[in-house]
C-alpha cells in the first residue's frame, strides 16, 4: 500500500512539474525509443519515468540516486557483477541491491510487466552505460 501511493505521488509530482510530452506510445502502440529518450520520458512502461527519479546532475537527488557517472561506477557496485549485468538488475529487481542511503521499494518493479521490452532495457543499460563513463 505505501509502496503504490509513493509510486502514484512520485507520478503526480512528475506530471505537474514537467509539462511537455509524458506519452510513452510514439504513435504506433510500441514503447520504442533508444536508451537517452526512453530515459527521458516523465513516464514509462506504466510508471514514472527514470529522469523523474533519477537526475542526470552528480550528487542530485531526486527520489533515487544520481545516475550522472553510474556508467563508471555501475561495476563497482557489486563485486563479481559488471557493469550491464548490474544496470539490468537494477532496472528489472531493483530492490536486489539497493544503494547505501536509499530505501527499499522505491523504485517500481513491474517495468517488463509494464511493457518494457527486452530491448527497451537493453537501451536504457547501453545509454547508462555511457553516464559518465570516458
Amino acid at each position: 500500500m505505501i509502496r503504490s501511493i509513493a509510486v502514484v505521488l512520485a507520478l503526480v509530482l512528475a506530471l505537474a512539474g514537467c509539462g511537455g510530452d509524458t506519452t510513452t506510445d510514439p504513435g504506433d502502440g510500441a514503447v520504442g525509443g533508444d536508451g537517452e529518450e526512453l530515459f527521458k520520458r516523465t513516464v514509462l512502461a506504466d510508471n514514472a519515468g527514470c529522469v523523474t527519479c533519477h537526475s542526470l546532475t552528480a550528487g542530485r537527488v531526486l527520489i533515487g540516486p544520481s545516475l550522472a557517472d553510474i556508467g563508471a561506477v555501475a561495476a563497482d557496485r557489486i563485486p563479481g557483477t559488471v557493469a550491464r549485468d548490474y544496470l539490468e538488475q537494477s532496472i528489472v529487481d531493483p530492490d536486489a541491491y539497493v544503494v547505501e542511503g536509499f530505501r527499499a521499494g522505491l523504485m517500481p518493479d513491474d517495468w517488463v510487466e509494464g511493457g518494457l521490452s527486452t530491448a527497451e532495457v537493453a537501451a536504457l543499460v547501453d545509454y547508462m552505460l555511457t553516464l559518465g563513463a570516458g
